[in-house]
């Protein structure tokens, strides 16, 4: 075949090829999309890989969430990152650099679970404002992923509620899978699920997020749809076109998004207080436990005095035991031993560890060798049953009674 037949046929077929991309504009669509974004005061967005639906909650100033009420915010007020690590962390975050972000799912994990409902809120002038992107159908998913990818900027600071572990990873996935990026660059990510964990797990237990509201923000959800119901009702839409408790769904989203921004502002006043603001002998300790993991000592034996006056019971045995070690790091010897002696008579763990320590104590630092095998033996009596822990005792057992014999003979 010349190369003037070749020529020919080809210029034939380009009439057949689409070169641009075809955006369809809102009356090429569905009628269910339009029914969704009616019903549901929404408004269609429509981009080149496909379409969602876009609605907006605006809290303004004064809103009232439980016992929180959301005051004139600063944008410019800066929140420390240091109040929500574990150990020291420089540098904060203005208010208007976080992106507060919540999803909802087509179950709780797997790879064919979708993200059909995504959240994300931020302070804005007068208030707070949720913007949820709602998925009408499989095939607009790139779109709305696109979008999301937009708001979850290197700009902006993510907060979440177990967003690292759910949330964020499984929109990265998705997005992976649909080509729209394969990383989401952010500036930092907080965890809100971590820092209610170090601080309020001790006196609270359960530390899911409605939980937590009831116990920290007195905020009581009425009504509210059960989360294990959500994957359903967005089943309803698709096989149904039923909308009946789709606006639930929005409204337990948009709490969950409202209610992060106080719950932030709560675990950042605890440390702006320095553990001031805080009642529970059981939250206190855990904010101690926080101090002496940074190597602020002074701030651990603050608090312990702090629980002394506030308690109307005695301590537990492990905090006693717990800020006895600061006080022998920081050299209060007299403070330490009191606690030792009164964890000396008790039968656990902490009964063990402080006879270990008066024994250490006598035998170095007042060279009271009777005294030392005497805590000694007493620490024998409760060892635990870790082999290593057995031998060592030994060992000082033997050390102790040989230095006891040689005195004795001198």
């Amino acid at each position: 075949m010349s190369s003037d037949n070749i020529s020919d046929r080809l210029n034939s077929f380009k009439k057949h090829i689409i070169t641009d991309k075809i955006e369809v504009g809102v009356s090429q669509l569905p009628g269910r999309y339009a029914r969704m974004a009616g019903e549901l005061g929404g408004e269609l967005v429509t981009r080149a890989e496909g379409t969602y639906c876009v609605v907006k909650k605006f809290y303004p100033e004064g809103t009232v969430l439980g016992q929180a009420r959301l005051k004139e915010v600063d944008p410019d007020i800066c929140f420390s990152r240091s109040a929500f690590t574990a150990h020291e962390e420089t540098g904060a975050v203005a208010v208007s650099d976080l992106l507060f972000f919540d999803i909802e799912t087509t179950g709780l994990g797997g790879t064919g679970t979708v993200a059909f409902l995504i959240g994300c809120g931020s302070v804005v002038e007068g208030g707070f404002e949720v913007r949820q992107y709602l998925l009408p159908d499989y095939t607009d998913e790139t779109a709305i992923l696109e979008q999301v990818l937009g708001e979850l900027n290197p700009d902006k600071t993510i907060v979440s509620y177990n967003g690292a572990a759910f949330d964020l990873s499984l929109v990265r996935d998705r997005m992976i899978v649909n080509r729209v990026a394969r990383e989401i660059k952010t500036a930092g990510h907080i965890d809100l699920l971590h820092s209610v964990r170090r601080l309020f797990k001790r006196r609270l237990g359960d530390c899911s997020l409605g939980h937590v509201e009831r116990e920290l923000l007195g905020f009581y959800r009425e009504e509210d749809i059960p989360g294990y119901l959500i994957p359903s009702v967005y089943f309803d839409w698709l096989s149904e076109e039923n909308l009946e408790d789709m606006a639930e769904v929005l409204e337990h989203n948009q709490l969950d998004i409202f209610s992060l921004y106080f719950l932030l502002s709560h675990i950042d006043r605890v440390f702006r207080t320095e553990g001031a603001c805080l009642e529970s002998v059981a939250d206190i300790y855990s904010l101690s436990r926080v101090y002496g993991r940074r190597k602020k000592n002074e701030k651990v034996i603050e608090l312990y005095h702090s629980m002394e006056r506030s308690s109307r019971e005695p301590l537990t045995e492990d905090i006693l035991y717990f800020h006895s070690l600061a006080m022998k790091r920081d050299g209060r010897w007299l403070e330490a031993v009191d606690i030792w002696r009164t964890l000396s008579g008790t039968a656990g763990r902490e009964s063990y560890l402080a006879n270990l320590e008066l024994a250490k104590y006598f035998e170095h630092r007042e060279k009271d060798v009777e005294k030392a095998l005497g805590f000694a033996r007493k620490a024998h009596q409760i060892c635990p049953d870790s082999p290593s822990q057995q031998e060592q005792l030994k060992k000082r057992l033997e050390r102790l009674s040989l230095k006891l014999k040689k005195l004795i003979l001198s």
